[in-house]
C-alpha cells in the first residue's frame, strides 16, 4: 500500500459516505443510513465532507450505480478531498453475486490509501485476518441474499399466473387489464401506466372493445387466408386509419406480437422467456409455460395454429440460435463450409451467418470451435503469390495510371484477382492501406471516372450521337417552341433529345441549361399552374416506368418475392432463373439472390425442390398418392 497522510480537519478524519437503496420499499432508505453513518462518524472522529448516493439502484453489479462509479474515481484521483469512505454495511457496497467483485472495488480504494469503513459491521474497517473471512462471508450471504429472493419472488409469480392472475403490466392490442379484490369482484379497468394500490387486489386480462377484437380476427385473416405478411397488414391497417396504443399506428413487431400471442385464444402464457440477476433475457422450453384459459377464444384454435405454422417458416435468429445451429451442423456433418450452411434447412443462409460474426465466416467458424483447413497458397493459374509481391504490384499499377480499380486488377497481368487479394488481406482497401495507396470511396472513383471520359470527350456521346453543347441548347429551344413548355418528364419522353439526367451532367441542372438556351425564367407557381391546366386538358405528361409491366414502386419485400414465386411455378409449372428474368412481377435474379443468399435459398422458403431430370428447374414437390 502506498504511503499516504492522512489529512485532518480539527483532528477529524475527512471522510466520503456511500449511500444507496434498492427502491421505496427498501428497509434502510438513504436517511437512515445517512444518520447512522453520522453517529458512527461523531464517536470515531471521521468528518463527512462529500455524499454519494444511488436512489433506486440495484446491487447485483454497477451497472447504472453512477455515484459509485464516481466514488470509484474520486478515489483514484490524486487530488481527492477525502481519505476514507463509510457505508453502513456490506449489503450496501453491492450484493454482488461474485463476492470477489466487491471485494476489488475495495482493494482499488484500499491500494489508494483510503480507508472503507463498515459502520454498522462489527468489523468496522479491520483488516485482520478473522475480520476478512468474516467480511467474505458477509459478502456471499449478501449475494445469496438476492438470489433466494429472486427465486422466491419466481415462484410467487408463476403460482399467481396459474391462478389466473396477471403478472406484468403492459399488455397486448385488444386486450384489457381488469383489477379485482381479494374476493374476485371486478374493481376498475386499469389504464396504460396503472398499479395496483393494495396488496390484496389482482389483476386479470379480459377482451377489448368489440372494434379492437374485430382488427385482431382482421390481422389473423389477413395474415393466414391472404398470405399477406405482416408488413403489408400493418401498411393496409395504417390506410384504414386503426389506431393502436397512444393513439399510433399498428407496427410491424406489434402485428408479429398479435400473431403469436396465446391471449387471442383465451389462454394466458407465463414464463415464455426469464431474466434473473440481471443476467440476459433467456427463453424458457415451452414444458416450464404456465398457461390459465382466461376467457373464450377470440379467434378459431385452427386459424391460431395456422399462423404459427406460417410463422415457423421465418425463423427470427440471434447470434445464439446461430451458433446452436452450427454447432448442431458440425456435429452432424464433420466440418462447415459457405455452400453446406447455405443448403441447411434448420440453418440461416450463409449471409445471415456472416452479417452476425463481423463480415466473416470464419469468425463463426472459430465461435463454434471449428478450424477449416487451410486455403491454398496459389492464386490465379496456380501461381503463388506472396504478400509481398501483391503490395509491389498494386504500387506499381496505382504508379502507372494515377489510380486503382477492379477492373485495372482485373486486367492486370502481374496481379492476381481482386477475390484473391479480399481473401488474403480482408479487403481491397485494407491491401491498399498496407500498400500506401490512398483508398477512394465509391463516390470519389465515380467522380474520378467521370473526369477521365469527359476530358477524353465521351460526355459527347449519347446512345452514341455526338451532342455538342449547342446542339443540346438548341433542341431545348425546339421544344420549347413546339410544346409551348418544358418539363422533365417532356425531355425524358420526346424520344429525340437526351434524358434530362444527362443535360443535368453537363450543364448542372435543366435550370442553368434554361438559362444558356436563354429560354424565359419560370416561378415554381408558373410550372404548377402550367402543369395543373395540361392535366385539365389531358395533356398531362407522367413518369414512365422504367421497363414494361413494371409496378410503380420496385420495393419488392420478402414475403411478396416468395409468393411472386409460387406464382411463377403455378403458372409456368416450373421456376428457373430465365423465367424469373422474364417475369415483370418479380425482381432480377440478382435481387433475389442479394435479398436470400442465394437462389436456392429462395426456392427453399417458398417450398420449391429440384425437379427429377432438371438440375436447374425447381417446382412444387409432388403430392404422395394415397392407396
Amino acid at each position: 500500500m502506498p504511503d499516504h497522510v492522512t489529512a485532518c480537519v480539527g483532528g477529524l478524519i475527512r471522510a466520503a459516505q456511500y449511500l444507496r437503496m434498492s427502491s421505496e420499499n427498501q428497509r434502510y432508505s438513504t436517511e437512515n443510513q445517512e444518520t447512522a453513518i453520522a453517529e458512527y462518524a461523531r464517536q470515531h472522529g471521521y468528518q463527512v465532507i462529500a455524499s454519494y448516493v444511488d436512489v433506486g439502484k440495484s446491487g447485483l453489479s454497477l451497472k447504472g450505480r453512477d455515484a459509485l462509479r464516481q466514488l470509484l474515481s474520486d478515489a483514484l484521483d490524486t487530488g481527492r478531498t477525502f481519505d476514507a469512505i463509510l457505508v453502513l454495511d456490506v449489503s450496501r457496497w453491492g450484493r454482488f453475486q461474485n463476492p470477489d467483485q466487491a471485494a476489488h472495488y475495495e482493494f482499488l480504494c484500499r491500494q489508494a490509501g483510503l480507508r472503507v469503513v463498515y459502520c454498522a459491521e462489527p468489523f468496522g474497517d479491520d483488516v485482520a485476518p478473522i475480520t476478512t473471512i468474516v467480511k467474505h462471508l458477509k459478502r456471499v450471504m449478501a449475494g445469496e441474499y438476492s438470489r433466494e429472493l429472486s427465486e422466491k419472488l419466481i415462484r410467487a409469480h408463476r403460482q399467481q399466473a396459474a391462478l389466473g392472475f396477471r403478472q406484468g403490466a403492459r399488455l397486448i392490442y385488444g386486450f384489457r387489464r381488469l383489477l379485482v379484490d381479494a374476493t374476485g369482484k371486478p374493481k376498475q379497468v386499469m389504464a396504460n401506466g396503472e398499479r395496483k394500490a393494495l396488496d390484496n387486489d389482482k389483476v386479470i386480462v379480459i377482451p377489448g372493445p368489440p372494434h379492437e377484437l374485430a382488427v385482431i380476427r382482421r390481422i389473423f385473416r389477413l395474415y393466414v387466408r391472404n398470405e399477406l405478411s405482416a408488413v403489408d397488414i400493418a401498411v393496409r391497417l395504417s390506410k384504414d386509419g386503426v389506431k393502436g396504443h397512444d393513439d399510433l399506428p399498428l407496427g410491424v413487431n406489434t402485428i408479429r406480437t398479435i400473431l403469436s400471442n396465446e391471449l387471442c385464444i383465451g389462454q394466458m402464457t407465463y414464463n415464455r422467456t426469464t431474466k434473473r440477476l440481471q443476467a440476459p433475457s433467456m427463453k424458457m422450453p415451452e414444458s416450464s409455460w404456465t398457461r390459465f384459459r382466461a376467457f373464450d377464444p377470440v379467434i378459431p384454435i385452427s386459424q391460431f395454429r395456422k399462423a404459427q405454422d406460417r410463422l415457423a417458416r421465418y425463423q427470427l435468429w440471434d447470434k445464439q440460435s446461430i451458433k446452436t445451429s452450427l454447432q448442431a451442423l458440425l456435429e452432424r456433418k464433420g466440418y462447415l463450409n459457405q455452400n453446406l450452411i447455405s443448403q441447411e434447412a434448420s440453418a440461416p443462409c450463409a449471409s445471415t451467418v456472416a452479417s452476425y460474426y463481423g463480415g466473416s465466416l470464419f469468425a463463426a467458424y472459430e465461435a463454434v470451435g471449428y478450424k477449416p483447413p487451410p486455403v491454398s497458397p496459389f492464386g490465379n493459374n496456380g501461381k503463388h503469390w506472396s504478400k509481398k509481391s501483391v503490395l509491389s504490384g498494386l504500387r506499381k499499377l496505382y504508379t502507372a495510371n494515377g489510380y486503382i480499380t477492379n477492373r485495372l486488377i482485373i486486367r492486370c497481368k502481374y496481379l492476381p484477382s481482386t477475390n484473391y487479394i479480399i481473401r488474403h488481406h480482408g479487403s481491397l482497401q485494407a491491401a491498399y492501406k498496407e500498400a500506401g495507396i490512398p483508398a477512394l470511396t465509391h463516390a470519389e472513383l465515380q467522380r474520378v471516372g467521370w473526369k477521365r471520359r469527359k476530358a477524353a470527350g465521351c460526355d459527347e456521346y449519347y446512345h452514341g450521337v455526338h451532342w455538342t453543347d449547342a446542339a443540346l441548347l438548341r433542341a431545348l429551344r425546339k421544344l420549347e417552341t413546339q410544346h409551348g413548355y418544358m418539363s422533365a418528364n417532356l425531355l425524358n419522353q420526346n424520344g429525340v433529345t437526351p434524358k434530362i439526367s444527362y443535360y443535368a451532367k453537363r450543364f448542372g441542372s435543366l435550370t442553368k441549361a434554361r438559362a444558356l438556351a436563354k429560354l424565359p425564367d419560370r416561378t415554381q407557381s408558373e410550372i404548377a399552374l402550367a402543369g395543373c391546366r395540361r392535366r385539365k386538358e389531358g395533356t398531362l405528361l407522367r413518369r414512365n416506368r422504367l421497363l414494361p409491366g413494371q409496378p410503380k414502386w420496385v420495393h419488392y419485400r420478402t414475403e411478396a418475392i416468395l409468393t411472386g414465386l409460387r406464382r411463377l411455378v403455378k403458372r409456368q409449372g416450373k421456376a428457373s432463373i430465365s423465367l424469373i428474368e422474364d417475369d415483370p412481377t418479380l425482381p432480377s435474379a440478382a435481387t433475389i439472390i442479394h435479398r436470400f443468399g442465394s437462389i436456392q435459398s429462395a426456392y427453399r422458403l417458398a417450398g420449391l425442390v429440384r425437379l427429377a431430370g432438371w438440375p436447374m428447374r425447381y417446382g412444387f414437390p409432388k403430392q404422395k398418392s394415397k392407396l
